[in-house]
């Protein structure tokens, strides 16, 4: 084929093609919504446009098929033509086959035309025939066809719209290097701020040593003597403040205009960066219509905020997500259209995507009016998949139920389809909201529907983050994390129970110092005034008590060393205004440190409630990824008398038996990073921990699994099963020694 401007004509007829047939693919799907005929115009101009293209390079093939969706298109426009869903199935078809004949080679075009011949000419011959008649209102189970299978298992691939904006390829690395240089240059214009202060401090000494000379003569006058000396140094001062008056004067206006231009130079890089959230929402219409219709659903998408600046890499995170969330409405949580007459509703159900920024956040909700999350089935299966004994889990509370739902492997179907059931999904959701610093929630309402939120941040580039001065380290921590900085009276801190507490807005927070989560020691003096970082939300807030407060800054964030591993309490580095390099704080494990420390019964330093019994207390540490596990086995230590440690993986577990002393190490297998066994295995060949029993609780109960824990250097390898019943306790007991336990409540009471 002939060559134009350095790509051959099949290069351009694909690049049309693909172009073209997304337009249809989306067209097609909102035109069923709509059944506007005047919605029909710009689809029969796509499938024209490929037709013709198609005939210039002579692939017959391709004008056979476009030609047949067009005539298909333009009887829809007139009237002639019903719009209705088997007929919108078959154009959707006719796209499916464009587009994959976009994404070929010229020198595979013979082959994918041998392979996709019958079933092109079938699906021409059908659209050639006059529709199917079919009720409008009428939804009935289609089978999966392979491609939408393909679409509905794996992430989808988001369609990037065209712009008819001239653009260049810049690489991910250039951008990113781009973008740090110029945060960097905003905050260096910054320091130019730091000068002009020198240069006011300057100032205000030369007329302090102006006064004093004046009053030197002064003084030699009234003695009689010559203070002419004198009178021409003060001038020299006095030129010398004027001098530097100028010169404050022009850093003040090298620092406006540089942080005016750097600023501006940086977020136009940020914008680079950022693009419209309707790039990982493209492709989900088609993907909710094809799965509605397989499922024998009438479901009505819509998305909300498809302008919404996010990140590209944020964006590039949210595919997966967003997949797993509307997989798991339409399989699970929307009924047929039967199941919701007979429930008063709406037979078509709803379902909403919308994305928003709050509060310096990019928030995220996936919402459908669909049946709902039945807790009491819920409870049950967590009792039946013995994650918790049935006395337990009668006093979780909704959210600690919900929590259940993103256990890795955990899930409510019924059985296993092509669709959903195997386990999969709702772990994800929340593992990528965490790998970004953002959270993961559902609510849920029974017979009323269910929803999932996302709270991100909406660039990973610069954040603006609360100075906090602790041991004499400056921290940083994300301001879009902190829920309150309160300064209050030492008075105002009661001790209940053991813990430290003050009241906010008529609740009770709990307060720990940064010293003891982060294991700098003790504060040797305490002021007036206590400074508290207040972490967490809703009924889960935590004090954060730290020396003092430095002030606000935005930072341009650095990732640690990955040869660092995890580390406990500390997520990024940054570079202050003032040159000084300083740590960023990880607030979702400080809340979680807190909430081990409170739960031992430790707070600011302080001597735990029990005395002298606290100094002989044995010592546990927990190694799980589940937040949920966590807590379950941290709760049946306590009751048994140990003050436990956590860890959310195998690398943060060896971080913390380096810097402590345990009795007593329960692990998990399945872990990031770093898994049980080969945690085992690292402890085992370190003679410090050559001796302390190691119990390691999974899922899995297969033989060669139990082998290999054991082989790992496991003292007990137990599933999780033995939470239900006394067999976790007994195998504790059988391992340590039993009369250094103190007291374990009975039955019922709370550790």
């Amino acid at each position: 084929m002939s060559d134009l401007g350095g790509f051959s004509l099949h290069e351009l007829f694909r690049g049309e093609a693909e172009v073209h047939a997304a337009s249809l693919s989306e067209g097609l799907v909102k035109l069923e919504g709509s059944s506007n005929p005047a919605a029909v115009e710009p689809l029969m101009r796509a499938a024209h446009s490929i037709k013709g293209a198609a005939r210039v390079i002579g692939l017959d093939i391709a004008v056979r098929l476009a030609h047949a969706l067009e005539d298909v298109l333009v009887g829809m426009q007139r009237g002639a033509e019903p719009i209705v869903p088997s007929r919108i199935d078959q154009l959707l078809q006719g796209a499916d086959l464009l587009a994959s004949l976009a994404r070929v080679g010229e020198s595979e075009v013979a082959a994918w035309s041998t392979q996709h011949e019958a079933a092109l000419d079938a699906l021409v011959q059908q659209l050639r025939e006059p529709a199917p008649k079919e009720a409008l209102a009428a939804v009935k189970p289609t089978a999966l066809t392979p491609a939408v299978t393909e679409t509905l298992t794996a992430v989808v691939e988001p369609e990037i719209a065209a712009t008819r904006h001239s653009s260049v390829r810049v690489t991910a690395e250039k951008l990113d290097r781009l973008l740090q240089l110029a945060g960097e240059t905003m905050l260096e214009s910054r320091r130019l701020g730091v000068i002009h202060e020198e240069a006011l401090a300057m100032k205000r000494t030369l007329a302090t040593l102006e006064d004093e000379l004046e009053r030197v003569r002064a003084d030699l006058r009234r003695a009689g003597l010559d203070g002419g000396l004198v009178a021409r140094a003060r001038g020299i001062v006095a030129r010398s403040r004027e001098g530097v008056l100028a010169h404050l004067g022009t850093v003040e206006s090298a620092r406006r205009r540089g942080e005016e231009t750097s600023t501006e130079l940086y977020h136009e890089v940020l914008s680079s960066r950022m693009r419209p959230f309707s790039d990982a929402t493209a492709s989900l219409p088609r993907a909710v219509r094809d799965l509605a219709r397989a499922l024998g659903k009438d479901v009505k998408l819509e998305v909300v905020g498809e302008q919404v600046p996010v990140d590209r890499d944020i964006l590039a995170r949210l595919d997966a997500p967003l997949n797993h969330l509307l997989r798991n409405a339409l399989d699970h949580g929307i009924e047929t259209p039967d199941e919701r007459r007979a429930a008063g509703k709406n037979p078509q159900a709803s379902l909403r995507v919308e994305a928003r920024h709050h509060a310096g956040m990019l928030c995220i909700r996936v919402v459908d009016d669909g049946r709902g999350i039945d807790l009491d089935a819920l409870r049950e299966r967590v009792v039946r998949r013995s994650l918790v004994s049935r006395d337990m889990a009668a006093s979780l509370d909704r959210q600690e139920l919900l929590e259940f739902l993103f256990l890795p492997g955990f899930s409510t179907a019924k059985q296993v389809t092509e669709i959903s059931g195997r386990g999969v999904g709702l772990d994800v959701v929340q593992s990528t909201a965490r790998e970004v610093g953002g959270v993961a929630r559902i609510h849920s309402e029974l017979g009323r529907g269910t929803y999932f939120e996302l709270e991100l941040p909406i660039t990973l580039s610069v954040i603006r983050a609360l100075l906090v001065e602790v041991a004499g380290e400056v921290l940083a921590f994300p301001l879009v994390r902190i829920e309150r900085v309160v300064q209050i009276d030492a008075s105002e801190l009661r001790n209940v129970e053991g813990r430290s507490q003050f009241m906010l807005e008529g609740a009770s927070v709990g307060v720990i110092d940064a010293v003891v989560v982060l294991g700098l020691g003790g504060r040797a003096t305490r002021g007036e005034r206590e400074s508290i970082v207040v972490l967490g939300h809703g009924d889960e807030r935590y004090g954060f008590a730290v020396d003092g407060l430095v002030g606000e800054e935005d930072l341009v964030v650095r990732a640690l060393d990955p040869r660092l591993g995890k580390v406990p309490h500390l997520t990024a580095a940054a570079v202050r205004e003032s040159g000084e390099p300083v740590l960023i704080v990880d607030t979702e494990d400080i809340v979680q440190s807190v909430r081990q420390k409170l739960g031992e019964g430790l707070l600011r330093g302080a001597q735990r409630v029990l005395g002298d019994e606290a100094t002989s207390a044995l010592r546990a540490l927990v190694v799980d990824d589940s937040a949920t596990v966590r807590e379950v086995e941290r709760q049946l230590l306590v009751r048994l008398g140990f003050q436990v440690e956590v860890a959310v993986d195998g690398m943060d577990g060896w971080h913390a038996l380096r810097a402590g002393r345990f009795d007593l190490i329960v692990s998990d297998i399945d872990m990031p990073r770093m898994n049980g066994i080969e945690f085992v295995r690292t402890l085992r060949a370190d003679p410090r921990f050559a001796t302390v029993p190691v119990i390691v609780v999974s899922y899995k109960d297969r033989q060669e699994d139990r082998l290999a824990g054991l082989a790992a250097g496991a003292t007990a390898y137990l599933t999780k099963g033995a939470f239900q019943d006394s067999t976790f306790g007994e195998t504790v007991r059988d391992l340590v020694d039993v009369t250094r336990l103190r007291r374990a409540p009975r039955g019922g009471e709370d550790p």
